[in-house]
């Protein structure tokens, strides 16, 4: 989908996605650089607190003002984990040029952009003590936000024991002790080296002056001495070697059962598709397999459903049981698969994964948030396909490909998480 790229810095680079389809435009900026316990926390710490102001506007209401002017532009602090790399920065939607009155918008918005990320509020060589102090407590909200979340906090603990000495167990916000030692002097230092060795990628969706917006980031860029350290691909565990069980215990009503599975393949190996049509055949929507069986027919289960993470390679089925129907719902999930290994896959489930696949291919080209974040995570797996590609894929994949694609899956990790037992 990309249209341009202009390089403006070391490691760094434009991303034009041209469409006049909407009346908004969207620019992202983006720090790239691998997950790292020692600095994960600190990189989701940046954007947020470069939010609360710069030296032009050195509080939110400021910053809020200045928005406002700008035709209600939004600016969002975004910081995710793209399976080895930590990807944090910002995303800012705004009214296409065309339909405001004597500013340029897409430029103005660039310039505050910069202003907030080159030109941070700060005071003595450090971020301020109380805005430090504050989005501490807000991160450290989010992070027990997930534990309290007990589907999320159950997949993650898969995730943690299943790659216990893999990047992929590495989580995006770090922990609570990580946060709480964070201090702001400790904050800009980590600050100044992401502006010096992160990768940058910027990427502009919509219709405007793509030179003009290149040459404001390249302006504020230059001035920055830029020694980029390339994040690595770590390669993936093709195959398990053993089963890991792990139960743990809580005072919960309801139990979670996660199972982890390695599929021997991910998205640099060209099978994407092949992957997603599994997965809608086997967990991942209303007509697959745990859904019809495991959860309407023999009623094992709350919910059960499966998520495959291309990066790594990993399969995950997660579900709400009776805290008594582990080993037969376990049994029952994996028996789902085996069916499909066995070639049990009819007609109608192979033409209702293909449709739903493909109406949501097609979907993201409804947005300009949608087709950023499609192209900026395929560019780090060096897979450039667009939407429309992966679509013409799936709508000639066969039941063949899918039956390989499952008879390489292997059963690495299953995590349970049960209440405690109130009679000791």
């Amino acid at each position: 989908m990309i249209t341009r790229t202009i390089e403006i810095a070391e490691g760094a680079r434009v991303n034009y996605i041209h469409t006049d389809k909407f009346k908004t435009n969207l620019i992202s900026f983006n720090f790239i650089t691998q997950m790292n316990r020692e600095t994960v926390h600190f990189n989701a710490m940046i954007p947020v607190i470069l939010m609360r102001g710069c030296k032009k506007y050195p509080t939110q209401a400021d910053l809020n003002r200045r928005l406002q002017y700008l035709y209600s532009t939004d600016i969002d602090a975004r910081n995710n984990n793209v399976g080895e790399f930590q990807v944090f920065g910002f995303s800012s939607n705004m009214l296409n040029n065309r339909f405001a009155e004597e500013i340029n918008i897409a430029e103005e918005v660039s310039e505050l952009l910069c202003q907030m990320i080159f030109e941070p509020y700060t005071e003595k060589g450090a971020f301020l003590k109380k805005y430090v102090e504050s989005e501490k407590i807000n991160l450290i909200d989010t992070i027990e936000a997930e534990i309290n979340n007990k589907t999320r906090y159950s997949m993650n603990r898969c995730m943690e024991e299943m790659c216990k000495d893999e990047i992929f167990s590495v989580k995006k916000y770090g922990t609570v002790e990580d946060v709480e030692s964070i201090d702001e002097k400790s904050l800009y230092n980590a600050y100044l080296k992401a502006l010096r060795h992160c990768k940058i990628e910027i990427y502009v969706v919509g219709d405007c002056n793509l030179e003009a917006v290149a040459e404001i980031f390249k302006s504020y860029l230059d001035k920055i001495d830029r020694e980029v350290v390339e994040p690595v691909r770590y390669p993936i565990v093709r195959k398990a070697t053993e089963v890991k069980r792990v139960d743990e215990c809580q005072d919960i009503n309801q139990g979670k059962l996660c199972i982890g599975m390695r599929t021997g393949r991910n998205i640099e190996d060209g099978s994407h598709h092949i992957a997603q049509l599994f997965s809608e055949i086997y967990g991942a929507s209303p007509t697959s397999k745990l859904f019809v069986n495991v959860r309407e027919k023999m009623s094992l289960c709350y919910f059960c459903r499966s998520m495959i993470q291309q990066r790594n390679g990993v399969l995950m089925v997660a579900s709400g049981i009776e805290f008594t129907n582990k080993e037969i719902a376990e049994d029952a999930i994996l028996k789902q698969l085996d069916a499909i290994k066995n070639g049990e896959i009819t007609v109608e489930e192979l033409e209702n994964a293909k449709r739903s696949l493909c109406n949501s291919y097609m979907s993201i080209y409804d947005g300009v948030y949608p087709m950023e974040i499609w192209t900026l995570n395929r560019s780090l797996s060096g897979n450039y396909d667009t939407p429309l590609d992966e679509k013409r894929k799936v709508e000639g994949a066969t039941v063949e490909e899918i039956i390989e694609y499952a008879k390489g899956i292997t059963l690495d990790t299953v995590y349970f998480l049960k209440g405690e037992d109130k009679n000791g």
